[in-house]
């Protein structure tokens, strides 16, 4: 389904089904990512194993806190005393990050107890996916009994980037931003963040899941909405365990914070994928993405679309209508735009005579096109400047697409400029150029406004928005 697409199933879901997160839970979670002490227990002194990655990881992603490498033997890696086991070391712990083989995960775990951390994180495989359910339900049992939660077992690990956390094996993220990322998947937790910190758009967090044993998407999903600083959620799911919960966390999370979607699973080879990936069983790719669109979640297509969708979502002001006006430096471009519009039923409006005339009167080049798309045929800002100013007075447009076939000068100041003064939301379509183009693409997404890497997924992006603006004004929440 499109962005734009109501259909909701037949049976009809309350938006009062579960109105309250476990406070207790969201409690020990902030407690979790804002930790002070973190034991790396299974730290290696061996570059190619996850217990060096994960310590190194840690110290190159600026951690401020406390870190505790763990070893039997010792010593010292990476300039840290490395102690021979937790119950060494002094004073109370915070997090407990497990990477030793499978079969000592539950001890270290009673280990970590006695210290009485919130969490630990579990990233040793060997369970469920790999048909040791047994041994996953010890794990369980001794996380209840102790209090502690679990974070995993199978998963690469967590970042919190306002704690300047990277407790996982991989990249030490550091471009901190308003999108949250949650994913079954380390891979495409780490891409989505990697594509976010080399845009400029940075994340506020990447939350692996793993087998879930313990804390599970709903968890994180009660955290992220009130988590002041994430903006928007985009996740990777390839199936929930308990669907009746899932959708009443969304039905309260999307009116505090915009959630998008990756479903894992949608064909037969998907599913069996997913099977063996985590254990999960998918479930209809049509009823999942259906239900969540009824309680306010976008499903996307596939994962570039998601990113554009969250990007959009965490960066632009709320869209009061489905106008749409493109002003481009070049006819391809408005073009692209053109056709994916139409796709996405959002609305262009043709220009008044009256307007034409005024616009003809500003001196701009003989070559220019004034129906909507207005092409300038022009790189100068101060022409996109004279125009957008003109445009927004006779209200034709909820959102006005800047579509930079060609680098433009001063580009971040214009756009800071029109985001200050007009009434439409502004978007910035920015693919051409080279160099300067990804200059200046970075340099607006840090600046915070919504920027693209092509006009389709601009498109695709303002569609995400206007479906969630309606949305929110459907259930009178503006």
């Amino acid at each position: 389904m499109k962005p734009n697409d109501h259909t909701t199933p037949s049976a009809s879901i309350s938006h009062s089904l579960a109105p309250y997160a476990n406070t207790d839970t969201v409690k020990t979670i902030d407690r979790i990512f804002k930790a002070r002490s973190i034991a790396v227990v299974g730290a290696s002194s061996d570059p190619a194993k996850f217990g060096y990655m994960t310590l190194d990881c840690l110290i190159r992603g600026g951690y401020e806190g406390t870190v505790f490498p763990i070893n039997p033997k010792g010593g010292e890696i990476l300039g840290l005393r490395v102690y021979p086991s937790l119950n060494e070391v002094p004073g109370q712990l915070d997090l407990a990050m497990i990477i030793v083989p499978f079969q000592f995960v539950a001890s270290v775990l009673q280990e970590a107890a006695k210290k009485n951390v919130a969490g630990a994180i579990i990233c040793s495989g060997g369970f469920k996916e790999a048909g040791r359910q047994d041994l996953e339900d010890e794990l369980k049992a001794i996380g209840r009994q102790t209090g502690v939660r679990l974070l995993g077992p199978n998963i690469s690990g967590i970042a919190y980037l306002p704690n300047k956390m990277c407790a996982q094996f991989f990249p030490a993220f550091t471009t901190r931003g308003p999108l949250a990322v949650i994913c079954q998947s380390g891979t495409v937790t780490t891409g989505l963040c990697e594509w976010a910190s080399d845009d400029g758009l940075g994340v506020s967090a990447g939350i692996n899941l793993g087998n879930q044993v313990d804390l599970c998407e709903c968890d994180y999903l009660d955290f992220f909405a009130r988590d002041e600083n994430t903006r928007a959620i985009v996740m990777y799911l390839e199936g929930v365990s308990n669907g009746r919960r899932f959708l009443e966390t969304l039905d309260r999370t999307t009116p505090r914070k915009p959630v998008v979607i990756i479903k894992g699973g949608r064909t037969e080879a998907g599913r069996r994928s997913t099977a063996s990936h985590t254990g999960s069983m998918a479930s209809s790719h049509e009823i999942f993405s259906a239900a969540c669109r009824q309680v306010g979640a976008l499903v996307a297509p596939d994962i570039e679309t998601a990113y554009d969708h969250a990007k959009a979502l965490a960066t632009m002001r709320p869209i009061q209508g489905r106008r749409l006006l493109s002003i481009s430096t070049s006819g391809g471009a408005n073009t692209l735009a053109m056709d994916e519009i139409e796709a996405h039923g959002l609305e262009v409006l043709k220009l008044p005579t009256e307007l034409v005339a005024k616009l003809k009167g500003l001196g701009l080049s003989p070559l220019a096109g004034f129906p909507n798309p207005i092409d300038l045929v022009s790189i100068r800002a101060d022409d996109f400047r004279k125009v957008v100013l003109e445009v927004d007075q006779h209200n034709l447009a909820d959102v006005i697409l800047l579509n930079f076939g060609d680098p433009v000068v001063g580009d971040l100041e214009l756009v800071k400029e029109l985001n200050d003064k007009i009434k439409a939301s502004v978007a910035v379509s920015y693919f051409a150029g080279g160099s300067q183009e990804k200059i200046g693409r970075i340099a607006l997404s840090r600046a915070g406004f919504p920027v693209f890497a092509a006009p389709e997924r601009a498109i695709r992006g303002i569609a995400a928005k206007a479906w969630y603006s309606n949305y929110l004004q459907k259930r009178g929440l503006r």
